[in-house]
């Protein structure tokens, strides 16, 4: 089954499953069908929240209705400190 629900956690390299109900995501991602599709849109992360990362934690939390989440890929785009340039930043609200 597909993945409904993903917790992000950054910099969290001992979580385990029994700790992740204590513990606040950095980010949840609720999917939808269309985020799914091959070409769909990236999913854009609040970048605030991701910024000087060493790890992420990912736990997907519920899926579609079975006991097996399959994840055929996932892409994490990112650039170093040194390149990134925080003119090109504007404010967002949350």
């Amino acid at each position: 089954m597909n993945p409904t629900k993903i917790h992000l956690y950054v910099n969290r390299e001992n979580l385990g499953f029994e700790d992740c109900d204590d513990v606040d995501p950095t980010q949840t991602i609720d999917l939808t069908d269309a985020d799914l599709k091959e070409g769909a849109d990236p999913i854009l992360l609040k970048y605030v929240k991701f910024q000087r990362v060493t790890s992420i934690t990912i736990f997907i939390e519920d899926n579609s209705g079975g006991d097996i989440t399959a994840l055929g890929g996932l892409k994490l785009f990112g650039r170093t400190v040194a390149t990134t340039n925080m003119n090109e930043f504007k404010k967002q609200s949350q």
